[in-house]
């Protein structure tokens, strides 16, 4: 009977060893996940050399495999379709309604509040456009102007006009580009106004008290608040021709005139201010936000997890980590395309430290053009008109399959018009939405 005993606890002994040495080897299971960014090349350093490298030194159990696609956006959805999208992805704001509707997604809702992530941290604009019904979709990365007024100091000078301030109206933006214009169509010489992308177009719009969409997200423009708006800004070709029409320049390339100096003014992103400093390092130019009525309105990269991820966890703490105080310092310093999504290193010396990526981005040494280039967030931080009106599932489908298209005819050799050309667009959008 003793004996018989001994082997019973024996057993149980042995099966209880086996049961915990299973759960040693599981903790101990490597988990893939993948990670894929929407960005320059160059960036990619920052994840491979800096991000990823920590952060499998923080989870040892966890090996991350960083992907880059060409063709973004349509990789994404391709990948999502096939069942092989990547755990994380960095995306743009822009598109993640999109990706959010067609369920590519999972809320972070719930990790964030089990990690206890302080969200007070980050702009609560920011916050507010990764929020859908009470659901987070999203950490954000950064913030970035869609529009700011670029100016050439000199050019300024040399025709005795203060520099632009964040209090200008739309009054001083034209006088200052009317006597700023050298030439006169069919040979001007120097334009006092050019901007790059659609996103002028509709901030314009709202400027003048549009809106894009209504209250069951359908497209909304044919009021007359946004038809005034692409007036005003036709009004810049047109009537004071101080700005190119679309014969005269590839709309595409108009930051190049800036370069160039064939331009004393610009309206472009906060992620063109680099690579002007690194093409033309003697050009001393500074930015501000656009100037009354005219809202400077949030784009942001933004990190989202995948529905389709095997291991959420595993991907929530990737997301964590990509999103710390440390990695958005060394990509703000890296890179300044656009400022951390963190108020805390905004508001820190680390914001005045800008490193640059040799033989891409340039770094900068000197107070005074720091403040020039990088001064605006200043006012943009708790500035009212620092706004998000560009986050919707269609919006990408506005800009990039109307907005833009039309533009041609909008700035053409003659005005377009703008009320037939509003409801041509509002109808198209509407029935891409119809057909979803």
């Amino acid at each position: 009977m003793l004996r018989r005993h001994r082997v019973i606890v024996g057993l149980l002994l042995a099966l209880m060893c086996g049961v915990l040495f299973a759960g040693v080897l599981h903790a101990q299971e490597k988990v893939e996940l993948t990670m894929s960014v929407w960005g320059m090349p160059w960036e990619d350093k920052l994840y491979t050399d800096f991000a990823i490298p920590q952060f499998e030194a923080k989870y040892p159990h966890i090996k991350v495999t960083f992907v880059r696609f060409e063709d973004y956006w349509n990789q994404i959805l391709i990948r999502h379709a096939g069942g092989t999208a990547p755990d994380v992805m960095r995306n743009a704001d822009e598109s993640y309604g999109e990706m959010r509707i067609r369920g590519a997604l999972l809320p972070l809702t719930d990790y964030v509040e089990k990690a206890g992530l302080d969200l007070s941290d980050f702009h609560q604009i920011a916050i507010d456009a990764l929020t859908v019904d009470g659901e987070l979709w999203a950490l954000p990365q950064d913030l970035s102007p869609r529009n700011l007024l670029y100016y050439n100091k000199a050019m300024f000078d040399e025709a005795g006009i203060p520099y632009p301030t964040a209090d200008w109206t739309l009054d001083d933006l034209v006088e200052a580009a009317k006597a700023l214009t050298v030439g006169s169509r069919p040979r001007i010489q120097r334009y006092g106004l050019t901007w790059s992308e659609a996103h002028f177009l509709s901030t314009a719009m709202l400027g003048f008290g549009g809106r894009l969409w209504d209250e069951n997200g359908m497209c909304d423009v044919t009021s007359p608040e946004n038809a005034a708006g692409l007036k005003w800004v036709q009004s810049l070709v047109f009537e004071h021709e101080v700005s190119p029409n679309y014969l005269e320049v590839d709309p595409g390339n108009t930051l190049d005139l800036f370069k160039g100096e064939r331009s004393a003014m610009h309206i472009d992103g906060g992620w063109s201010i680099p690579s002007v400093a690194r093409d033309v390092p003697d050009l001393d130019f500074g930015v501000v936000p656009l100037p009354q009525p005219l809202n400077t309105v949030l784009g942001q990269c933004i990190w989202t997890m995948s529905s389709q991820t095997k291991h959420p966890d595993e991907a929530w703490l990737l997301i964590e980590f990509l999103s710390s105080f440390d990695v958005l310092r060394e990509y703000w310093q890296l890179t300044w395309v656009a400022a951390p999504a963190r108020l805390s290193i905004i508001f820190s010396d680390h914001f005045q430290n800008i490193t640059g990526v040799e033989g891409h981005v340039p770094a900068i040494t000197d107070p005074q053009r720091l403040e020039d280039l990088t001064g605006f967030w200043n006012t943009l931080i708790g500035d009212s008109r620092f706004t998000q009106d560009h986050v919707h599932p269609y919006y990408g489908v506005l800009k990039n399959s109307f907005l833009e298209p039309y533009s041609d005819e909008l700035f053409g050799r003659t005005p377009g018009d703008v009320e037939r050309i509003l409801q041509e667009i509002e109808d198209g959008v509407n029935q891409e939405i119809a057909a979803f």
